[in-house]
Order: structure tokens, then sequence, then C-alpha cells
């Protein structure tokens, strides 16, 4: 009988080292922040995008389903960090802001993104880390292309692929 040993296998040691990574600095952004790792890249994706979004981009930006995202924006609302309006150009969406508690605590809540980066590169030579990157891209492109998969899409955007003749993905 063939064996498969996973524990050396690269997508496990990706996968794990992704899984540490995560914890660690979901650990630092309740303790000094009060925000999960879910929240953080909502408040980053909105930082990175003139601080207001409507869900449906923030979704397609994070590649999350909308019923995914939204009890993360309801906590993250509730205690003060972005704020729902509704979309002037179109009434049926909701716009997602920043609120001034957020960008005051913007240092601080980058801050924790840079601490754990700091822990996670030491003793790591920047050419190392230079070719870590373009290998993992590499590989990502790799499984994209021979799959022919593409970003994440909402349920709406499967319906409309289902019903059409995918030639490829065009997508980073």
């Amino acid at each position: 009988m063939q064996k498969f040993d996973f524990e050396n296998s690269i997508g496990f040691i990706i996968n794990r080292t992704a899984k540490v990574l995560i914890q660690a600095f979901d650990q630092e952004l309740r303790k000094d922040v009060g925000i999960t790792f879910s929240q953080w890249k909502v408040i980053i994706t909105l930082v990175n995008n003139d601080d207001s979004l409507t869900q449906k981009e923030i979704a397609d930006k994070l590649g999350l389903e909308g019923p995914t995202l939204i009890p993360i924006i309801d906590k993250l609302e509730k205690d003060g960090f972005v704020i729902r309006k509704v979309d002037n150009n179109d009434r049926r969406n909701n716009r997602i802001y920043l609120t001034d508690k957020t960008k005051n605590d913007l240092d601080l809540i980058i801050n924790c993104g840079f601490k754990i980066k700091k822990i996670l590169m030491k003793d790591i030579p920047e050419e190392n880390i230079a070719i870590t990157k373009r290998t993992l891209e590499n590989m990502r492109h790799n499984i994209k292309d021979e799959f022919d998969l593409c970003s994440p899409v909402n349920d709406k955007q499967k319906r409309n692929l289902l019903s059409e003749d995918i030639s490829g993905c065009n997508n980073s």
C-alpha cells in the first residue's frame, strides 16, 4: 500500500503556517485593539479603498459570501468601528464607512500587523523571503491555471457562470 507523508508536503506546511499566523495575529488584535482577524481584514480593505465600499464590494475583495460578511460588519458596527449608510448611487445597497474611532486607532491596528510580521520574519534573510513569495505566487498560479480556478465569486455570479461557457480565468 502506498503512503503519503502529508506532514512534509508543501501544501500541509503552507496550511499549518497560515493557521498559526492567523491565530497569533487574531490573539494580538483581540488583546491590543479588541477586534478579530476577520474584522481586521474588513477594516484594512476599507482603509485601502478610501474608507468606503458596499458590503458586496467588501465581500468580493475578501473572497467571502455575503452571509459570512454580515455578522462581521454587524459586530464592527456595534463596537463603533464602522457605520452603514444607504448608498446614494443605489439605495438597494449599504456602504460601509470607517468611523473616527477606527481612524484614531489605525496606527495601533496596523502596528499589530507589523509586530506579527516582525516575529514571523525573524532570522530569515530578505532574499529568502522574496524567493518564498515568488514561489508561493507561482504555485498559486499553477493551481489556478491547471484547475481553471477563478477568484471567489458570489452565488449570483456562480449561477451566471454555470449558464455560460467558461473559457478561462483572467483574474490574478
